[in-house]
């Protein structure tokens, strides 16, 4: 409470003003990753192949946009309001907009080929435009901490937002399906649709609600006076200014000379990769693997997202008693066992499913943080910016992720309907399952690999001859004064 109490926060409403700045970004995207997919399946009626087209798009634009925004965001002077807050309340009034459009039946498309036109401009749109949301709160860390303390702080701060926001849309959706099981209405698609829809109308009211009291907790502050010294690492870092983009290149090219630099790039991906998996595949697994009921679709991503909360938490502790690539291990473990159990678990014990889903959540978790971590000590081993690792890192994932999920789409039994067949329940148990066992190995695998070349290379440092032709380094030193014994 004390480093609390020490942040450039004057008042509660300011702390509060600082999670709200995020509200948006987080709750549209949980909207977004976990129910556009079977959305546009089975509400939309789009085959597989067509879904795994519009995700790519998306992502693509994710990845472009991230890092044009940024610069963007340092570069233009919008008055009254000052760069970083006058372009988050640009992107939050245009996702209030048209956060709605993306969840209703195409008004005017006659066919397929529309259809993915219009959701793919839709989807790619709103990747555009989030980041302009998402990269000024977290420049709001430097400007509203005086110290690295403070910093390391308000990123606390703003983990825990990420699960606030998420746990609360989650909470959304089950009352939202809880107050429908009323309806008497039985086809998925149809209800599936509608809910959605109620859900937008909840997501642009706390867009409003969040925007507002953002803005009118930092009136006062001037988000111009950014700290001169680094934020600490987090992912999506804010670009830095126009003049520094030479020097990040070089950083960039220096890095690329180092195979931890690749290891690691791949490692943040498949990391991430579980958990983008879980969220876009979690719906059809519960829904046509399992065979579970529409309380149960809704409660389980809120108890998910609830035990990696605290996982991410515990992190820290268990760190310090079996080291990091154990605790890494550990959490490939974890992994591995629950996604065979996501494959092997009959519909007849559906209740079941809690337990592989608490310890693949906290095992997932484990390895996501653990990714973050390793990637920050080849930051301080290397010497380069934050900024360039993560903007690296981020447009990889992004375009690696979007084809693996056409990929996924593809060979479905039938991406080219557009409904289900009977052989979707086994691939969507063995896509779910079998994919989280694939990527947990492949993680470990790449734990292993970055830990064993750090450890050569510190080795190397350690044993590196300190002499020259039998003359100490230190010794051939002159000075004007005194010349080396």
């Amino acid at each position: 409470m004390a480093g609390l109490a020490s942040l450039k926060l004057t008042t509660l409403f300011t702390y509060v003003g600082f999670v709200c700045s995020c509200g948006l970004y987080e709750f549209a995207g949980i909207f977004w990753m976990t129910y556009f997919n079977p959305f546009i399946q089975t509400y939309i009626g789009l085959s597989s192949s067509n879904i795994g087209t519009i995700v790519l798009v998306a992502n693509i634009t994710d990845a472009l946009a991230n890092p044009t925004v940024g610069i963007l965001i340092e570069s233009i002077k919008i008055p009254f309001f000052g760069n970083k807050r006058g372009c988050h309340l640009i992107g939050s009034l245009l996702i209030i907009l048209f956060f709605p459009v993306m969840w209703i039946n195409c008004p005017f498309c006659s066919d397929d080929t529309q259809r993915v036109i219009y959701y793919g401009a839709v989807a790619g749109f709103l990747n555009a435009v989030t980041p302009f949301i998402f990269l000024p709160h977290l420049s709001m860390i430097a400007v509203l901490a005086d110290s690295e303390k403070q910093r390391y702080i308000l990123g606390g701060i703003s983990s825990f937002s990420k699960q606030f926001w998420g746990l609360l849309a989650y909470a959304t959706m089950w009352l939202i399906i809880g107050a429908d099981k009323a309806t008497g209405d039985d086809d998925l698609g149809t209800k599936l649709g509608e809910q959605l829809k109620k859900a937008s109308y909840v997501v642009v009211i706390v867009g409003v609600l969040c925007t507002a009291v953002f803005h009118a907790s930092v009136w006062n502050i001037k988000d111009e006076k950014r700290a001169n010294n680094h934020s600490p690492t987090f992912e999506g870092a804010l670009p830095v200014s126009t003049s520094k983009r030479a020097a990040l290149w070089d950083e960039i090219k220096t890095a690329s000379k180092s195979p931890n630099f690749y290891i690691l790039g791949l490692l943040y991906f498949v990391c991430r990769s579980e958990l983008i998996l879980y969220n876009f595949y979690q719906y059809f697994y519960y829904e046509i693997s399992l065979h579970l009921n529409e309380g149960a679709v809704a409660y389980l991503p809120f108890i998910c997202l609830s035990v990696g909360g605290v996982g991410s938490i515990a992190v820290k502790s268990i760190v310090k008693r079996i080291t990091p690539i154990g605790t890494f291990l550990v959490g490939m473990m974890l992994v591995v066992i629950s996604g065979i159990a996501f494959m092997i678990l009959p519909a007849s014990y559906e209740n079941i499913v809690i337990i592989p889903v608490i310890t693949w959540s906290v095992g997932s978790i484990f390895m996501y943080t653990l990714s973050l971590s390793f990637a920050s000590n080849l930051l301080v081993e290397l010497k380069i910016s934050d900024v360039g690792l993560w903007g690296v890192y981020n447009l990889i994932d992004r375009i690696l992720f979007g084809i693996l999920f056409v990929v996924l789409q593809n060979v479905r039994p039938c991406p080219d309907s557009k409904e289900c067949c009977e052989a979707c329940e086994d691939f969507y148990r063995y896509a779910f399952g079998g994919g989280f066992v694939i990527l947990a190995i492949a993680a470990g695998g790449l734990a292993l690999g970055n830990h064993f070349l750090m450890k050569s290379a510190t080795r190397k440092v350690e044993l590196k001859p300190r002499t020259s032709r039998g003359v100490s380094q230190i010794q051939i030193v002159r000075n004007d004064d005194q010349a080396a014994p």
